[in-house]
């Protein structure tokens, strides 16, 4: 595919701007959005500033701070990962948004490989993840490895306490918060517009590709998942890359988050018996290869239907 911020008349100068100009409203976007997301709790809470303060700073110790959260959570995504990037990229480098939305030729079956390898790479993916929870550092970064443990610990009970559905529209709102709005933005952020940004900077597509799902999965501060995070985000990366749209990568990573909640869900619901929150995914070795033997030609059906296709639309120019 062609790199959209190519087809501007951007040059390398005013990319390391562009990228500069991005880097600062995203974390301007980081403070300004969560200052909202606060704001928009006060009546959840009687407007009580401190109270809100307090829940915030641990949230499963007030058992009604499950859909606060989530709506802190939603806007603070939504300011920092669609409205800040949409206003940089079209307000500095004057490239409209359809451009990254465009539906790719024989988008249903794309989808449906999609699907599929996600589902398969989740399979594989189980060995890395285990791999990286058992991970151990060196002495020297005792420090760090104390703070990233703690910081697992610290989401592993959040997950656990905002996924416990307490009705379909509190299911529904995590579907939202944690599938749709991350799968859109995300994607539209780290892919459409940072992957753009560092394959003009390097002009390299597979390093961008590499660099930005590093970024990514950084961006999530889960050491203990930043490995597996980091393949996920280079797949993503390949399947916009391959295809010129976001819509396969923002579906991938719908899938992955929200196949996620509803095995959550349908544990709680008794109707499968697996806990995905507690139980350790643990396949067998055979299967483990059958499943990287199909991600991997998945991937290569992926690849060589983009590019097949773009040699035939060229020769027909």
């Amino acid at each position: 595919m062609d790199n959209i911020f190519s087809q501007t008349d951007q040059n390398q100068k005013s990319i390391g701007w562009i990228l500069l100009i991005l880097i600062g409203y995203e974390l301007a976007a980081v403070f300004a959005f969560n200052i909202l997301g606060l704001m928009l709790l006060l009546p959840f809470y009687d407007f009580d500033l401190q109270t809100v303060m307090s829940m915030l700073g641990n949230p499963v110790a007030y058992f009604d701070a499950k859909i606060p959260m989530l709506v802190v959570l939603g806007v603070s995504a939504i300011g920092t990962f669609i409205l800040t990037p949409a206003w940089v990229i079209q307000k500095y480098a004057k490239i409209e948004l359809k451009k990254f939305i465009t539906i790719p030729e024989s988008y249903f079956k794309m989808a449906l490989i999609t699907i599929a390898l996600v589902i398969s790479f989740a399979v594989v993916n189980t060995v890395i993840i285990e791999w990286n929870k058992a991970l151990q550092l060196p002495a020297f970064l005792s420090e760090f490895e104390s703070y990233a443990q703690e910081q697992e610990l610290k989401l592993a009970v959040l997950t656990e306490f905002l996924t416990d559905f307490e009705s379909i529209g509190h299911f529904i709102l995590c579907l939202l918060v944690i599938a749709v709005i991350p799968a859109i933005g995300e994607e539209f952020l780290f892919r459409g517009v940072l992957q753009n940004i560092l394959r003009t900077a390097v002009k390299n597509p597979h390093i961008a590709i590499w660099i930005s799902a590093l970024i990514f999965s950084i961006f999530h501060n889960q050491f203990y998942g930043l490995v597996p995070r980091m393949l996920l985000g280079a797949i993503f990366g390949y399947l916009y890359y391959w295809s010129g749209s976001l819509l396969l990568s923002m579906l991938g990573h719908f899938i992955n988050n929200g196949l996620t909640l509803i095995l959550i869900f349908l544990f709680q619901k008794g109707l499968i018996s697996f806990d995905l929150l507690g139980d350790e995914l643990n396949f067998d070795a055979y299967i483990i290869l059958i499943f990287f033997i199909f991600t991997f030609c998945l991937l290569f059906i992926m690849r060589k239907f983009f590019f097949v296709n773009e040699q035939n639309l060229a020769k027909s120019l």
